[in-house]
């Protein structure tokens, strides 16, 4: 771990590599920044490891320095497109940390109102800087996470810009916590809101039905329905400018999620936290949706604070 990691509550943390996945994140960070009461922090972390593989006990000690100058000028580039989207004015920082990425994360995670990492490439479990990192930091942050799929930018959303939010729900404690980021995004970004909850039936043999319903128990079709518009009507009265639609479905929560998420522009949903596991990501499902989705996803742990 390490002992430099700022403790201020108004941060927007970025991990930034260099790389075009974190440029991504980046560009998505800055314009969610917008207006907010936020210091936007550039984190470059695992810069030892980074020397360590290179090989820095050479003979020259090149390896070393030339890591770090990379690292800077990575920073240095990030703050400048940072900048140009907030202005000059902006409240921008960067920090160079040497310690393994996913610790480094974690730690600004307890504090920070979001963290936002990039993913290496479309297909693949995404990845902060090197290795399987956001898996990690999603599953201990106690921050919304965001994941930038690859290739994405603001400008390659989908044409409509008023292409919905969409968020699960799945009738956990976590519930207000994801509708508290969905219905802030959604009005911030003056577009509509669709809430998706899914609920599945078994057979665990043949002659013996056993319905196991990821939510709230059902008894006839049209109840989820019914619950789920009840859950978000209390949070439509707080965001009146927000046009909200809702959808029920027996399916997969993954499947649900990603059905409902075409043409859309951002995800959000419950993460797992410190061990505990989410009625909504038992399974693959969190997997599935990483890998999967075409826009960015932010994973909102229970304990996560009011969006500022």
């Amino acid at each position: 771990m390490t002992s430099s990691v700022d403790n201020r509550r108004n941060l927007t943390v970025v991990g930034i590599d260099g790389s075009v996945s974190s440029r991504n994140a980046l560009g998505w960070a800055a314009a969610d920044a917008v207006g907010r009461n936020t210091t936007l922090l550039l984190v470059y972390a695992g810069v030892d490891r980074d020397i360590a593989r290179a090989g820095a006990a050479n003979a020259h000690g090149g390896t070393a320095s030339g890591a770090r100058a990379r690292a800077r000028s990575a920073l240095a580039a990030a703050r400048v497109v940072a900048m140009s989207v907030l202005g000059d004015d902006a409240d921008v920082e960067t920090v160079l940390e040497p310690g393994p990425p996913d610790e480094v994360l974690n730690e600004y995670a307890d504090t920070a109102r979001m963290l936002v990492l990039g993913s290496r490439r479309k297909g693949s479990v995404a990845r902060a800087v090197h290795g399987s990192v956001s898996t990690d930091v999603v599953t201990h942050a106690r921050c919304p996470v965001v994941v930038v799929p690859h290739g994405f930018t603001r400008a390659t959303t989908v044409p409509d810009a008023a292409a919905a939010v969409v968020v699960g729900v799945n009738g956990s404690p976590k519930d207000d916590a994801v509708l508290a980021v969905a219905f802030d995004q959604a009005s911030r970004l003056g577009v509509p809101l669709h809430a998706v909850h899914a609920y599945e039936a078994t057979e665990p043999r043949a002659g013996f039905v056993r319905h196991i319903d990821l939510g709230p128990r059902i008894r006839r079709s049209s109840a989820p329905k019914r619950w789920i518009e009840r859950l978000v009507a209390s949070w439509s009265e707080k965001y009146p400018d927000v046009v909200v639609t809702t959808h029920a479905a027996h399916d997969r929560p993954s499947h649900a999620l990603l059905e409902n998420a075409f043409d859309t522009q951002l995800v959000v949903v419950g993460a797992c936290s410190r061990g505990a596991t989410s009625p909504l990501f038992v399974g693959s499902t969190s997997r599935t949706v990483l890998r999967r989705a075409e826009v960015p996803v932010v994973f909102v742990p229970a304990n996560a604070g009011q969006p500022g």
